[in-house]
């Protein structure tokens, strides 16, 4: 097959993943994320959706960035598909699975600490509410 064929595979491959375990990611996500965010759930689901966007805008960059134009040449690429560009494309394709599964990794390690300090500021304000003698902080 032409290299161009295999790139064209590739980037198939790489919007797939993309499309098909950033949804399923949030939909199994959703219960742990209700968990954190139970004292103001407005919140929780607007940083939700403020995650989302990041995400799909580090992917849809992973992708673009990783798009071949032209056979790399210096790479061993040939006409004809090799394999130091079936190396290549492996490597492209784990890279996306990488950084999906460190950004969640994190985003589940640090979710519960975002969490906590939302609660926290929003006791903050309803305690300061009540009280007249109070100066606010604008």
């Amino acid at each position: 097959m032409d290299w161009w064929v295999l790139e064209i595979i590739v980037v198939g491959i790489l919007i797939t993943i993309v499309l098909v375990l950033g949804p399923l990611i949030k939909r199994y996500g959703k219960g742990y994320a209700a968990d954190v965010f139970r004292a103001n759930p407005r919140t929780g689901k607007s940083y939700l959706v403020l995650m989302d966007i990041a995400y799909y805008l580090i992917f849809g960059a992973y992708v673009l960035f990783s798009v071949q134009f032209d056979r790399d040449v210096s790479g061993g690429w040939t006409e004809q598909v090799s394999a130091p560009q079936l190396e290549a494309s492996v490597i492209r394709i784990g890279g996306m699975l990488l950084l999906m599964g460190l950004l969640h990794g994190l985003n589940v390690l640090t979710l519960p600490v975002i969490g906590r300090l939302f609660s926290l500021n929003r006791q903050l304000d309803d305690s300061t509410e009540g009280d007249p003698g109070q100066l606010e902080v604008a």
